[in-house]
């Protein structure tokens, strides 16, 4: 393998809102979600970004494509960017469902998606990701859980709390080497 660093912006997308009628891929951005993805183009302009890869949910590609824009950049979807599915259905016991999460990687709902696949799920995109852009910086666009999951296969110390402090949108700087993620920092970047 070669010895390029490959930088990944990992962005978690702008603030969306729930809705019990419509599918969660379908969620769409808040006003306010679409000024704060307005701001981040603003701030990731000059970041040296040569490509854009986000999850298939509108959310994260409504997130991501002032960026596209403001580079003359596309944005390509990734189905292994997509949000972990913790449950089915909206319920008020998330948190909690989440907490548990955390604590036991291995826990699934019944047809729903434990920790330790969607963190292989996403270690194994990230790894193609950085492949196809090797030595570049590239904006990966996605969602807290799925996100938070990938950050702790970097930095195991990254848990529950790390995850509860995330923003919408917040932003992490991933060095890879040899297709491997090899240090994170947080951008700071909240908008």
């Amino acid at each position: 393998m070669g010895h390029d660093w490959t930088t990944a912006i990992l962005i978690r997308h702008a603030e969306s809102r729930p809705s019990p009628g419509i599918p969660e891929a379908d969620w769409r951005l808040t006003s306010r979600g679409r000024r704060q993805a307005e701001e981040l183009a603003d701030l990731l302009a000059t970041a040296g970004i040569s490509a854009i890869v986000t999850s298939p949910y509108q959310r994260a590609i409504d997130t991501v494509r002032p960026l596209g824009k403001r580079l003359g950049c596309a944005v390509s979807v990734r189905g292994d960017l997509r949000e972990r599915e913790l449950c089915k259905t909206i319920r008020d016991d998330w948190q909690e469902l989440i907490a548990r999460a955390w604590a036991d990687f291995s826990f699934a709902l019944p047809d729903c998606e434990s920790g330790l696949a969607c963190q292989k799920r996403m270690v194994m995109c990230m790894e193609g990701i950085v492949k196809e852009f090797a030595g570049q910086t590239v904006a990966v666009c996605s969602h807290g859980n799925a996100i938070g999951l990938l950050l702790n296969s970097v930095d195991p110390g990254f848990g529950h709390a790390d995850w509860q402090n995330m923003g919408f949108p917040d932003m992490f700087w991933v060095e890879w080497r040899d297709g491997r993620g090899v240090r994170r920092d947080r951008a700071g970047g909240r908008v």
